[in-house]
């Protein structure tokens, strides 16, 4: 199969099983944020930065080195010596780090976090470090091999668990009288990481089992070493920032004015509903991106610059209409999403801030995997470093002034700032071609039109009879459904015509 295959097929098996893994989470959220309340929402995402940083000390770089070396190893053997070599670096750093974090976890939630009701949250959250690891480099193993089949379904699976187990807990808890906390969150994730892992080494047992010697182990280890600990301090910096960023956020809104249990219900109407609304159709830019790291490393290995163009220049154009079709999909259901599917008001407000955001959010995922790909790990972690202290920047001095409004244009600031970045640079290396029309107006106007096809279909059902919170869903849904066909419609018209004009360039 032709590497352009590859990346379609697994693009496609990885969009779909994103999507379908976020739509359950998202399902997920919206039970588990009427279950807990926006308060014990902002509590239990208190817990994500000092997690995220306890991962990264784990695993930072280590799927993306994992993928990349599998990539360029000629040989089976090769590619599951790296496999194993990253099982035996990662989970001891990982059992290592979890420890630690159980141990520390009151200080840590004294602190640094400054509520001492999430020092039980982070010692069960312990747990999931070491099945985080080794799912991620199962993951990284398979995506080197662009085979996507256990990576995408693995993903379906955890949260297929996670929603089960926290239903299955919250009857429990009502029956008995338990008190509800955001420690029912906790619980479900451990057991839905366990799933995971279980289905990963599943599949893992059923592949080839090759015999090498401890010195070519210890070898493996120490290149792979060598690649994975500048991704992984990389990872580790950012990951430290964004956990400085977090922590500050209800902070900062205390200091505008707020009382503690607003800003921590604000903080869960941001991180918990808004962000994972406007980031879910981030799927398909994020599976484009799992895919062309490894190709585009191989292909770069391989002297193939002229296939690095063509790819980079396909990911930019999808990038861009995808997150043209999402701006207008939030500015017009934002009060909606908000409203009547999280009962806050507030969130849809966050949601059609953030709208803005869609084109530069994928295009900096899509791009941050070319400089991955390039061998230019450092270049894209200066680059989102930037984009990091904007955020900080707009939060320590904005925010008090102006409130939770100062860090959502900080977001949208840093986006922005970070896309260019990776662009220039990107552009410097590989002078890959960017036309205006084509990324930018064509989207634009198809906009407008499947637009107009939603108002229609929505102003068709107004003359309905039938009144109701699930009618409102229903006839949002269909109206929703009808963008995404013209979006649908004109990717395909889109990817016709370039075809008949550049070959095999798609």
């Amino acid at each position: 199969m032709s590497v352009k295959n590859q990346i379609i097929k697994g693009t496609i098996i990885l969009t779909l099983a994103s999507v379908l893994s976020r739509v359950i989470g998202f399902l997920y959220r919206i039970f588990l944020s009427n279950l807990i309340g926006a308060r014990g929402m902002g509590i239990f995402q208190l817990i994500f930065p000092v997690l995220g940083f306890c991962v990264a000390l784990s695993c930072g770089g280590i799927q993306i080195a994992v993928s990349r070396f599998v990539a360029e190893s000629r040989n089976n053997k090769d590619k599951f010596l790296v496999f194993v070599s990253s099982i035996i670096m990662s989970l001891f750093l990982s059992v290592t780090t979890a420890l630690l974090l159980f141990y520390f976890a009151d200080s840590i939630s004294l602190h640094i976090i400054k509520n001492n009701e999430c020092e039980k949250l982070l010692k069960y959250a312990a747990i999931t470090i070491p099945l985080t690891t080794f799912h991620a480099c199962v993951s990284g193993y398979y995506l080197g091999l662009k085979k996507t089949f256990v990576p995408a379904v693995s993903s379906i699976f955890e949260q297929i668990v996670k929603v089960i187990s926290l239903y299955i807990l919250g009857l429990v808890w009502v029956e008995k009288a338990i008190e509800i906390t955001p420690l029912i969150a906790v619980y479900s994730m451990v057991i839905s990481e366990l799933g995971g892992v279980i289905f990963c080494v599943i599949a893992i047992s059923t592949e080839k089992i090759y015999k090498f010697k401890i010195n070519q182990l210890f070898f493996q280890i120490k290149n792979l070493f060598s690649v994975s600990y500048i991704l992984t301090i990389n990872k580790i910096m950012i990951t430290f920032l964004q956990c400085i960023e977090a922590i500050l956020v209800p902070i900062v809104l205390v200091k505008s004015g707020m009382t503690s249990n607003d800003a921590l219900s604000v903080y869960g109407i941001l991180t918990g509903m808004a962000l994972p609304v406007v980031t879910f159709p981030s799927a398909i830019n994020t599976s484009v991106s799992t895919m062309i790291l490894p190709a585009i490393a191989g292909e770069n290995a391989g002297g193939k610059s002229q296939n690095v163009i063509k790819t980079t220049e396909v990911s930019v154009w999808f990038s861009f209409v995808t997150g043209i079709f999402c701006i207008g999909i939030f500015l017009c259901y934002g009060d909606f999403i908000g409203t009547t599917i999280f009962g806050h008001s507030e969130a849809g407000e966050y949601i059609k801030i953030l709208a803005w955001l869609c084109p530069f959010m994928y295009l900096s995922i899509t791009l941050g995997s070319v400089l991955h790909g390039l061998g230019k790990t450092n270049t894209a972690f200066v680059h989102n470093v930037i984009g990091t202290i904007i955020r900080l920047v707009c939060l320590w001095f904005i925010v008090p002034l102006i409130g939770i409004t100062g860090y959502l244009w900080g977001l949208l600031i840093s986006n922005l700032l970070t896309t260019l970045l990776h662009g220039l640079y990107i552009y410097k290396e590989i002078h890959f071609s960017f036309s205006a029309t084509d990324n930018i107006i064509k989207p634009t106007a198809w906009l407008f039109c499947s637009l107009v096809a939603g108002k229609l279909i929505k102003f068709i059902f107004s003359f309905s009879s039938f009144s109701g919170k699930m009618f409102d869903i229903v006839s949002a849904g269909i109206s929703a459904l009808a963008i995404m066909l013209v979006f649908l419609y004109f990717i395909k018209n889109e990817i016709d015509f370039k075809k008949s004009n550049c070959g095999t360039a798609f």
